[in-house]
């Protein structure tokens, strides 16, 4: 599946999601197209962006714990 993008000097390209990512990272690209539109990288949330969690860790239970 192919991603249309607009690159920083106004090129338009449909790039792969390998290249997407890497052009996300790189910040080499303004904008790309999501299912619900475009997003603008400085403006919008990325997937790499999330917060990380500062509360109680709620995933590990003492039955899944290995024995120590």
């Amino acid at each position: 599946m192919f991603v249309p993008v607009v690159l920083k000097g106004g090129n338009e390209e449909l790039v792969g999601k390998e290249e997407l990512q890497y052009l996300i990272v790189t910040e080499q690209l303004m904008f790309f197209k999501r299912s619900d539109g475009w997003a603008v990288l400085g403006r919008d949330r990325m997937r790499h962006e999330s917060a990380s969690y500062k509360g109680e860790e709620r995933r590990q239970h003492k039955v899944f714990a290995p024995d120590c």
